[in-house]
């Protein structure tokens, strides 16, 4: 470490909360952006495959807590990477690969063989998610409904296998039209926050109302489109060059929009107009909501049979309805003490990750 601040000429890259973009505003924006998206990923499917729920639970947690371990090592070979490549014209998102060709060869054979097949693998236990997950929405929500009524099962698997060529084709043309990592990387966030603060609202209000989910989820694209550059054809805009001169200051990062600004801007019109309009349209079916909220607190047996999307097996009783607010149209569950253990746990384990990140980082000083 004492060599690599020799070589890295910016001691601000040692920082974990370093002055300029990436402060502690930027943090907790981003944090809080990944919280409301988290729900609209395929993450939860994956957690689900758990036998149990306590089994999900530690899987879901598990996963994410070594995924952060590992987040320090990509630091940290980032940070040799800058030293390494010093005065060389390398393009950044090929670093990675770059470092791996000209670094394990000379340490073992066979090495650069087992990083493709760890990258090959990583990448296909996300990229098989998504197309599992986005051709079954298709396939449940908008082909049976409408194109295959009466159809076997048979038959909807084959769609379903298109569907997922089509997933796959599609994500090819969007991996290569993009920029860099980074700006995929935020596209991803945005997109999924948008259609997640909905899918809260949906979980913990009774008064959302379907109305108020399509019109605040596009509000919110709406107003993501309307703060980014776009140049489709003859449409034309520049949100920045337009418009950001007349916003205060500290809503701006090297004269444009400073990224966690425009979050709150989108998460809140999306939040505002969805319960705006929820209030104003016609309330969802209380048989179909108490169905839907008894499934949600019911914890799942082993074994147990699936039924029929949104309603409990044959002789499965509901849980009882404890909510922190008693008001029939908040479904805010009262915290189980498996919760409140697994929280506190977490919690602690991450702010001893955090301290490890700041005591590795100020080695060598």
């Amino acid at each position: 470490m004492s060599g690599l601040r020799e070589a890295v000429a910016d001691p601000a890259m040692f920082e974990i909360v370093a002055p300029g973009e990436i402060n502690v505003f930027f943090i907790v924006v981003i944090a809080l952006n990944a919280l409301v998206g988290w729900i609209t990923q395929p993450i939860s499917a994956l957690a689900g495959a758990g036998k149990t729920e306590l089994e999900s639970r530690v899987g879901q947690a598990g996963g994410s807590l070594i995924k952060r371990v590992c987040t320090i090592a990509w630091t940290l070979t980032g940070l040799c990477a800058v030293a390494l490549y010093a005065g060389q014209d390398v393009d950044v998102d090929q670093v990675f690969g770059l470092m791996a060709h000209d670094l394990l060869p000379t340490i073992g054979p066979g090495l650069l063989g087992l990083f493709i097949a760890s990258m090959l693998a990583s990448v296909m236990s996300s990229c098989d998610a998504f197309m599992v997950v986005a051709s079954g929405l298709f396939v449940e929500n908008i082909y049976r409904p409408f194109l295959g009524k009466g159809k076997k099962d048979r038959h909807f698997i084959f769609i379903g296998r298109i569907a997922s060529v089509a997933v796959v084709a599609g994500a090819i043309v969007f991996a290569y039209g993009m920029q860099s990592v980074v700006t995929g990387l935020e596209i991803f966030w945005k997109v999924a926050a948008m259609m997640g603060v909905a899918a809260w609202l949906g979980i913990f209000w009774r008064r959302t109302t379907v109305a108020g989910v399509w019109a605040g989820t596009l509000a919110g694209f709406f107003t993501w489109l309307f703060t980014e550059r776009i140049a489709l054809g003859p449409i034309s805009w520049d949100f920045n060059a337009r418009l950001a001169g007349q916003l205060p200051n500290f809503m701006l990062f090297e004269d444009k929009l400073y990224l966690p600004w425009q979050m709150i801007m989108y998460l809140g019109v999306s939040f505002v107009v969805t319960v705006v309009v929820s209030l104003f349209t016609e309330r969802v079916d209380a048989q179909r909501l108490d169905r839907f909220y008894a499934c949600l607190r019911t914890p799942i047996a082993p074994d147990e049979p699936e039924p029929e999307a949104c309603t409990l097996p044959e002789g499965v009783s509901p849980a009882p309805r404890r909510v922190l607010f008693n008001h029939p149209d908040f479904e805010i569950p009262v915290p189980s003490k498996v919760s409140v253990i697994g929280f506190v746990v977490l919690s602690v384990l991450v702010v001893l990750m955090i301290y490890t990140g700041v005591w590795i980082f100020s080695l060598g000083q």
